[in-house]
């Protein structure tokens, strides 16, 4: 009978810590995963004419001159290039290359936020893909379309006849105003990097 009870409570102590170790393998291994995947951000992208550039360097840098923010960088590889990492908060970054690069890709303005961001160098570069970014490209495109306009009537301005410089004058005015309503609109609505952006540099 004592042998039988000796050996009942082997049996469950054998039990108890095959358990243990099947809880313990399985910790690891989710801790090994997450440690793998310490990022929230994911920034992608292609240039225009990409092999052109291989193995050129990008950089990705704060925008404003006093963040905290990292200065990161990477190779370009068979045309493509990625960056990830953490962001507590959205912050503006701006990506570029070397000087000499510009006379084939702007530089590009976008928001380092988390999620999956996709970019194209070129000219002009884009990025979207996360809320901030799309709202930023948006309000981009839009700007660019407003600023070729105005340069166009003012350039017609300068060469109008007297009764014609009244009315090209008021349209040039009214696209103005229209221009300080949205962005004062996207200030208004966005109590964040985006808004923050259009209120320090373009209101």
């Amino acid at each position: 009978m004592w042998s039988e009870c000796i050996s009942l409570i082997t049996k469950k102590n054998r039990m108890k810590a095959r358990i243990m170790i099947s809880s313990l393998i399985l910790c690891s291994l989710l801790l090994l995963n997450s440690c793998g995947k310490d990022y929230n951000y994911v920034i992608e992208g292609a240039l225009y004419g990409g092999s052109s550039f291989e193995g050129e360097t990008i950089w990705m840098a704060p925008f404003n001159e006093n963040s905290t923010g990292a200065i990161d960088s990477c190779i370009i590889r068979n045309g493509r290039f990625r960056f990830e990492g953490y962001t507590d908060a959205p912050e503006i970054y701006v990506m570029r290359m070397r000087p000499m690069m510009s006379l084939f890709v702007d530089k590009l303005i976008f928001i380092k936020e988390a999620g999956h961001t996709r970019t194209m160098l070129s000219k002009p570069s884009t990025a979207k893909g996360t809320p901030l970014n799309d709202s930023l490209q948006l309000w981009k495109n839009n700007k660019v379309k407003s600023d070729s306009i105005l340069v166009s009537l003012t350039k017609k301005l300068r060469a109008a006849r007297d009764e014609e410089q009244e009315a090209l004058q008021t349209a040039i005015d009214s696209i103005k105003t229209r221009v300080d309503k949205e962005n004062k609109m996207h200030i208004d609505l966005n109590d964040n990097a985006f808004g923050y952006f259009i209120d320090r540099y373009f209101h």
